[in-house]
């Protein structure tokens, strides 16, 4: 069984993805699940479900939100359960019990295969981690300011990961099937000038300098109208090898 934020809120038991029928109970799921294994108080679960003027039921409408979420966490042999802690709760579970937490581990233990020079290895784990995401974090209902931090270290390990495995892949020799994989991360995000220097080692090893050019110009003007600024230096010169290469593909 496993809590799921990486997309939709969800519960994943015996292979069954549940999702909670209430709104308000799928915020609920994604406080909990994103500040696991600590007491939540019900002024603090309040707070954050009803920022501006929460009504008067509000204590009794976390009561039953805590009831329906308890309804959908089988009991399993990891334990995962939500806790009445004193005038509060909290989502007590271990590293797989909630897909952030996994996938966390997971970056982890890609990056310490990494650093061991077990780039093929690295691959497959970092892929895996990445592979967790079904969708934007809560995908589908708003993000409470209570765990706005949160979610914002999540998303930057999402794509610095993302870019890592890239990294890796490049250095195992995948840069053709790169190629397009990094003309899509550019269009979704531009002004990451890491993957655009990506894109360029991927064009420039496959031959494909004319594109790799294009490619460069492209990110000076968006560096230049968005930013104000110039590319840095090592993607200035990388340019320099594209001049010099003397392929075109």
């Amino acid at each position: 069984m496993a809590v799921l934020v990486l997309g939709r809120p969800a519960v994943r038991a015996g292979g069954v993805v549940l999702r909670p029928a209430r709104r308000m109970a799928r915020v609920l799921l994604g406080m909990l699940a994103l500040r696991p294994n600590r007491r939540l108080s019900l002024e603090w679960i309040v707070d954050g479900l009803w920022p501006e003027r929460p009504p008067a039921s509000a204590a009794a409408n976390v009561r039953s939100h805590i009831a329906a979420l308890r309804g959908l966490l089988t009991p399993g042999d990891d334990g995962t359960a939500i806790e009445t802690l004193d005038d509060g709760y909290a989502l007590v579970t271990g590293r797989t019990g909630v897909d952030a937490l996994w996938f966390e581990h997971l970056v982890h233990e890609g990056r310490r295969r990494r650093g061991t020079g077990e780039d093929t290895e690295a691959a497959r784990v970092l892929a895996e981690a990445l592979g967790l995401w079904r969708g934007d974090l809560l995908e589908g209902v708003p993000i409470p300011a209570a765990v706005q931090s949160r979610a914002v270290v999540l998303d930057d390990l999402r794509m610095s990961t993302t870019e890592e495995l890239v990294d890796v892949r490049l250095a195992l020799g995948h840069q053709r099937d790169l190629v397009p994989v990094l003309k899509g991360l550019v269009v979704e995000h531009p002004l990451r000038e890491r993957l655009w220097h990506q894109l360029l080692l991927a064009l420039v090893a496959t031959g494909r300098r004319g594109e790799a050019m294009d490619a460069y110009r492209r990110l000076s003007v968006l560096l230049d109208v968005e930013l104000g600024v110039r590319p840095n230096p090592a993607t200035t010169a990388l340019l320099d090898l594209i001049r010099h290469t003397g392929l075109d593909g």
